[in-house]
């Protein structure tokens, strides 16, 4: 059964892993496992301008974008959409991420030591949201 909105904005805001699916530059598909960030109905990550994840999506800014809950009963939510890029220093991000997909302490000092030079800030406001929810679901 498809989730509410308000079910969505929850499971996209928990340190879930999403894993973004792109196209690579030879036209192969290419998935990579990300953290990201979810506020006001938009997806935030970052990526170094060396990545593989970079070229692919600077080649083709089209990208689906999955978080599910990898637990029974399973909750899934896919985005699909065109990201924006550009390049900044955002140690703010880096760490606010870190500390919710690490905690505090342990992500504290995962940002400090990754910390300190630019990033490539990928955002993506989803044209299309699909999901559901295996509980919702009637025997």
């Amino acid at each position: 059964m498809p989730m509410k909105k308000s079910a969505i904005d929850k499971l996209l805001k928990e340190p879930q892993i999403a894993v973004i699916a792109a196209t690579a530059p030879d036209g192969a598909p290419h998935a990579v496992p990300t953290w990201y960030e979810y506020r006001a109905g938009e997806i935030v990550f970052h990526t170094a301008a060396s990545a593989f994840k970079y070229k692919c999506l600077a080649h083709d800014p089209r990208i689906a974008l999955v978080v599910d809950t990898r637990k029974a009963p399973y909750k899934c939510v896919i985005l699909k959409g065109r990201v924006t890029m550009t390049e900044a220093k955002d140690d703010a991000r880096l760490k606010r991420m870190a500390v919710h997909y690490l905690g505090k302490r342990t992500g504290e000092k995962y940002a400090q030591a990754m910390g300190g030079g630019p990033v490539v800030i990928v955002r993506m406001k989803p044209d299309r949201v699909i999901s559901w929810d295996y509980s919702q679901e009637r025997p």
